[in-house]
């Protein structure tokens, strides 16, 4: 099916789920992003806003959906936790599924709270900009795009443009500093509210261990591999490569005890936030599954791994999740696996959304070539400095061993 095609289906989906949660046709149905699912704003007259969500077919079997509202429902317990509501239908049920025969398929559709607001934004939040010194990079031996690629990071939003400057950062802004320490903070409530919950009798999500990026068949980056990634050299595949073999025997040593692993996010950035009069929400929970905590601290930093500032952004989430809950020496010192890790997965999603997503429409407007370009020399990049760092370094300690 064509992406235009994709669309209308889509859109069509949506619309024969109106009347399953008392909405007339005639509801306005605005496309607000089409990524993993579709999401739709859907307005009506004398009806109070909700989004929905269409689902993808692979990645979310009904259980595996019940399970993720079974949890945003526990997080909600939490009162200093925002999180996005889900909508029964007039059925009393939170998923529906609307059929196609022509197609012999049968899409999962969930409803939301609609919570007004944007996305928490900091002071270097220019995606569209990354792409106009790709051009630029792609062609510079390593040696120089490593100092450029530092550069490239210091101001998305001065006059448009990414001044490739290099030395040392500038002061974090409070704007940043204070957005980042608050969602540290909310990573510390999640997993807080994550070590007190029990999983339903139809538990079923995805886990976030190694095999999910480095899996050599499906993975839960839609199945796409960074050795495949056409846009990586093969010197490049293979710093990437050592790195992979790197963070294999630091988190099997880092271990999976129930201080360090459980029920996660996973996608924290302020992508998945929206910004309104009460603070904070949380939205977007799909990616939700059991894996590492910090990969939720990893995640906030998501497409902001190059940034010069980025270990000044970590000690502001560090900051942020230390007034909430715990965190040892030994984690906050192996917090640049699960970012590099991370990265890693991002860059793989990325090879799957250059031809999933339709350009312009909310986040799928940052998943181009250029962009996918750009993050591809940079993975390979980052995976240089970490091999470079971590090569001799002690490996971590059980949680047991570590004062936890």
């Amino acid at each position: 099916m064509s992406v235009v095609n994709q669309q209308k289906h889509f859109q069509d989906v949506a619309r024969r789920a109106l009347p399953l949660w008392g909405y007339p046709d005639s509801s306005i149905l605005t496309l607000l992003n089409i990524t993993e699912n579709a999401t739709f704003k859907v307005e009506a007259p004398g009806m109070p806003t909700m989004a929905m969500r269409v689902h993808r077919l692979d990645y979310a079997e009904l259980d595996s959906i019940r399970t993720e509202l079974s949890w945003i429902a526990h997080l909600a317990g939490d009162d200093t936790l925002r999180v996005v509501a889900p909508i029964p239908s007039t059925s009393g049920t939170l998923v529906e599924t609307i059929e196609t025969p022509s197609l012999g398929e049968r899409r999962h559709v969930v409803c939301f709270e609609f919570v007004p607001g944007s996305a928490p934004r900091g002071s270097q939040d220019d995606t569209a900009t990354i792409g106009r010194i790709v051009g630029a990079l792609d062609p510079i031996p390593d040696a120089l795009t490593t100092r450029l690629f530092r550069g490239a990071s210091v101001a998305y939003n001065t006059a448009g443009r990414i001044s490739a400057r290099v030395g040392r950062p500038r002061a974090l802004p409070e704007q940043d500093r204070s957005l980042y320490r608050r969602l540290g903070e909310i990573a510390a409530l999640i997993h807080n509210r994550s070590a007190s919950w029990t999983p339903p009798a139809h538990y079923r999500r995805i886990e976030w261990d190694q095999n999910a990026t480095f899996g050599p068949g499906w993975n839960n980056y839609y199945g796409k591999h960074y050795w495949d990634c056409p846009l990586l050299s093969p010197a490049d595949v293979s710093a990437i490569g050592a790195a992979q073999s790197l963070m294999a025997r630091r988190l099997a040593a880092f271990g999976t005890g129930p201080s360090r692993y459980g029920m996660i996010h996973s996608d924290l950035r302020p992508a998945n936030l929206i910004a309104g009069d009460d603070g904070l929400t949380v939205l977007d929970f799909d990616d939700c599954g059991r894996g590492w905590y910090l990969t939720d601290i990893a995640g906030i930093v998501g497409f902001d791994e190059h940034r010069a500032d980025l270990p000044q952004l970590i000690d502001a989430i560090v900051e942020g999740y230390r007034g909430h809950r715990a965190l040892s020496d030994e984690d906050a010192r192996e917090i640049p696996t699960f970012i590099l890790l991370r990265r890693i997965g991002l860059l793989e999603s990325l090879q799957y959304h250059i031809d999933n997503t339709v350009a312009g429409e909310g986040e799928s407007a940052e998943v181009t070539p250029e962009i996918a370009a750009f993050y591809a020399k940079g993975t390979a990049i980052l995976a240089r400095r970490y091999v470079k760092r971590f090569a001799r370094t002690p490996l971590p300690q059980p949680a047991d061993r570590s004062g936890e």
